[in-house]
């Protein structure tokens, strides 16, 4: 199995509103070669908190760390994520994660464990500030 982990909306929003544990992942990531996964769809809903220009500033410069890796959706991602998220009556941003996450084995940093508990339970939540 890969190592790393899988970032929801709601760590791209605490990334970019500096919460530590979010900081210290990033600097750990780096420090072990260890990739963050950012789902695209994820990764759009989390930048609607990113309002304030020095918030999206900081943001910025967290993302320029080595350790992120940014996964959008082709046609047949876009199908399979459609499908989870109408099967399971998730958000889009949500059935994105959980699809990555089910199909890498990855655990996924969220603030919002219970949401993909019940999309799957084999779902792995490392739940973050």
């Amino acid at each position: 199995m890969s190592t790393g982990y899988i970032l929801d909306h709601t760590a791209i929003s605490a990334l970019a509103h500096g919460d530590i544990y979010m900081a210290a992942r990033v600097f750990r990531s780096v420090e072990q070669v260890q990739p963050l996964y950012v789902p695209a769809v994820a990764f759009a809903e989390g930048l609607t908190s990113v309002v304030q220009a020095e918030v999206a500033q900081m943001l910025q410069d967290a993302l320029s760390a080595p350790c992120f890796v940014f996964r959008a959706l082709d046609e047949a991602g876009c199908w399979a994520v459609a499908q989870l998220a109408r099967e399971r009556a998730a958000d889009l941003p949500t059935a994105h994660v959980a699809h990555l996450a089910l199909g890498s084995g990855l655990p996924v940093l969220s603030r919002q464990a219970e949401a993909y508990k019940q999309i799957d339970d084999r779902i792995v939540i490392e739940e973050i500030g």
